[in-house]
């Protein structure tokens, strides 16, 4: 029986040893009132006994995402998605033509705003979740949940969830 336990035991320590860093966003898109508070969910798991550096990442969409919302989104968007289904004219475009911010940080017990967000109700709550205070119009957009350690270098280190604030 201690043999049977000590394999399970070995086999489970091997595994997350090949797995590396595995960061996953539960919902892939969310979407919340204006003025509203909300929690982006990140979970992660490391096969590192260092403390994770925790960054959440802001990308504005490529265009507005509103219209589509309230049923006018451009026949050009429509048709150019219809062609490439794996291709998202909202989401998928070169960061030099987006707003890309850094929303906050987390290492050990402290939490650091990014510029833009000093001021406002905004942290990192249980180990990766970012929680907001009162959604503002310009919130919406692309959040990635970015995990740094210093010696789990292999597996994904990053997910993202698409936030859309409403009226």
């Amino acid at each position: 029986m201690d043999r049977v336990l000590l394999r399970w035991i070995s086999l489970f320590w091997l595994t997350a040893i090949v797995e590396g860093l595995q960061v996953t966003v539960p919902d892939k898109k969310k979407v919340a009132m204006l003025f509203q508070p909300t929690v982006l969910r990140c979970h992660f798991s490391t096969s590192s006994h260092q403390p994770a550096v925790v960054q959440w990442k802001f990308k504005s969409y490529c265009q507005d995402r509103m219209g589509e919302s309230l049923g006018m989104s451009s026949t050009r968007a429509q048709s150019l998605s219809k062609r490439n289904l794996e291709w998202d004219p909202y989401l998928d475009c070169l960061d030099s033509r987006r707003t890309v911010r850094v929303v906050a940080s987390k290492q050990g017990s402290t939490v650091t705003l990014g510029d833009f967000y000093r001021g406002r109700e905004i942290t990192i709550v249980h180990d990766a979740d970012l929680q907001i205070g009162k959604l503002m119009w310009g919130d919406s957009g692309l959040y990635y949940c970015i995990i740094t350690t210093p010696d789990d270098l292999e597996g994904k280190n990053e997910d993202s969830v698409e936030l859309l604030v409403l009226e």
